[in-house]
């Protein structure tokens, strides 16, 4: 069984530089379009990996203790960065490892631990405005296709999702799902659509691949929970009186004995009803749906939660669209009646409520909601060899659809690492009077880190890094090397881009990350550690 033990200076330096040296090791390869992959065992099975987020993940502890602190460390600034923008989790790691690294030699020269942190935090908001200087609006549909190679490597897959999220914008709803096929395969649905379908196979029988669509229809949601069927003889009534022929009635759910009402040969011979539910296991997004669907609609949500029932229902609470459709899993409609003014209005909540969300699963949400209220959906079917390789891609496409929206977003910058190196320029200048041991020892430090994800780029590309460097130095600060031509260019005009937001939000954990743990002087060591699965 371990022993507990508390360790000094020197030692934690040197056990955390460890620590982050063979995490930033096993990602550091991974970068750039020309990646080396890492194997991970897991269990009986083992992953094929080139993703600084997915191996920071896969990597759970370090059998060295001291070591396994930095590891630790480091992993949940990446796995931060991960789940923040999807991408980025490589530079953050080579970023890091090299402030950390260079700030110990400073450190070990004399500095100051925590002026130097504090000088290495000054100097982050100059080079994020140097960063977002650079950036520029994407204007065509091959600049979102080259984005999205930047991050996948993949030139099928880059070629569909910069069509898709050009075709349905920053906040459209893209679906991506595993396919039957080895390709990528996709299509665009007008309208939209939700988890839950039809409560009766009756309902979609008789009807062309199982799916029953309705033209011109009426659509009553509610959050209500249907269990006697006289709760749903006033509504029908209600129905008849106002002439409605197709109506798709959308509850929380609903009792066999109230399917059966609907489902009775003398009142579907006037009207035909589909009923259908939502699939959602939290309320607050029940009752989002139910109003979110009234509003595109035309019509007035009836919640239970708010003390309303059936029983008051009026002509005026059904929505209308021109479309409607229902399968066992899936509903949906097309040219709905909803006001466009009060849609505008409250997509622009939405959008705001979605800059200002810090939790990933409150963004998603958002995400889905705008991509709704926007009108269209693209599905995406991704396929592959085997499942591991489907769900691999799966996941791959996932984070190349939110690059993508974030570049929309936010703008691009040149890649291939010359952003980064275009902001260390100018950091090696004359001391300023007055200037600290500390400042001069930050900006020496963040001048080599800023020059560190190049390299590494070039290193994996198997060019001599110091030799391309020094070449680079006779162009002008927008040009680059591109490792898949091995030639000189501009870097915009050959598309080679990286997501503005993305570097920013690296750049950001890294120094900030880092600059922390020069502070460290003390680790504790507990007997019996809790291992985490989760970052």
């Amino acid at each position: 069984m371990p022993v507990p033990k508390v360790i000094h200076e020197p030692r934690t330096q040197e056990a955390i530089r460890r620590g982050v040296a063979v995490l930033g090791n096993a990602i550091r390869p991974t970068l750039g379009p020309l990646p080396r992959r890492l194997v991970a065992q897991n269990q009986a099975k083992f992953e094929l990996l080139d993703d600084g987020g997915i191996i920071a993940r896969r990597i759970i502890a370090l059998e060295d203790r001291e070591d396994d602190v930095g590891a630790m460390l480091l992993r949940q600034v990446l796995w931060q960065v991960h789940q923040q923008v999807g991408d980025g989790a490589a530079t953050t790691a080579v970023l890091y490892e090299s402030i950390y690294k260079e700030g110990l030699r400073f450190i070990a020269a004399g500095a100051d631990a925590m002026r130097l942190r504090a000088s290495l935090g000054e100097l982050l908001p100059q080079l994020t405005d140097s960063l977002l200087s650079q950036a520029r609006i994407l204007t065509a549909a091959k600049e979102l296709e080259g984005i999205a190679f930047s991050v996948c490597y993949d030139e099928e897959m880059a070629a569909v999702l910069g069509e898709v999220i050009d075709t349905v914008g920053q906040y459209g709803q893209v679906d991506i799902r595993a396919g039957h096929g080895r390709g990528m395969e996709h299509n665009y649905v007008d309208g939209v659509y939700w988890k839950g379908g039809a409560q009766s196979k009756e309902m979609l029988r008789g009807t062309a691949r199982l799916v029953a669509e309705m033209e011109e229809a009426a659509i009553l949601v509610t959050d209500i929970d249907i269990e006697e069927p006289r709760e749903l003889v006033p509504l029908m009534q209600l129905a008849l009186r106002s002439g409605i022929s197709k109506l798709l009635l959308i509850v929380k759910s609903i009792s066999e004995t109230g399917i059966s009402v609907v489902l009775d040969d003398r009142l579907r011979s006037k009207i035909q009803t589909v009923v259908v539910k939502i699939d959602s296991y939290l309320q607050d997004e029940l009752l989002q749906a139910c109003r979110d669907i009234a509003l595109l609609t035309g019509g007035r949500a009836i919640l239970g939660v708010a003390g309303q029932s059936l029983e008051e229902v009026t002509e005026g609470d059904f929505g209308h669209a021109r479309w409607v459709w229902a399968d066992d899993k899936n509903f949906g409609f097309a040219s709905g009646e909803g006001d466009p003014i009060r849609i505008r209005r409250q997509a622009r909540k939405l959008r705001q409520a979605h800059a200002e969300a810090e939790d990933d699963d409150d963004r998603e949400r958002l995400l889905n909601r705008l991509g709704k209220l926007n009108g269209g959906v693209a599905t995406v079917q991704v396929g592959g060899i085997a499942d591991d390789e489907i769900k691999g891609r799966k996941e791959l496409a996932e984070r190349t659809v939110r690059a993508l929206r974030l570049a929309l977003a936010g703008g691009v910058i040149p890649g291939g690492g010359v952003s980064l190196l275009n902001c260390g320029r100018g950091l090696l200048g004359a001391a300023s009077d007055g200037e600290s041991p500390e400042a001069r020892a930050a900006r020496q430090i963040m001048a080599a880190a800023l020059e560190a994800p190049i390299r590494s780029l070039l290193d994996n590309g198997g060019f001599d890094a110091s030799e391309i460097l020094a070449q680079l130095e006779s162009y002008e600060s927008g040009f680059g090397f591109d490792l898949m031509k091995g030639e000189f260019v501009e870097m915009a005009g050959a598309g080679v881009f990286d997501v503005a937001h993305v570097q920013v939000e690296a750049l950001q954990r890294a120094v900030t990350s880092a600059a922390l743990a020069l502070t460290i002087d003390v680790l504790v060591l507990h007997r019996d550690p809790e291992t985490m699965t989760e970052p």
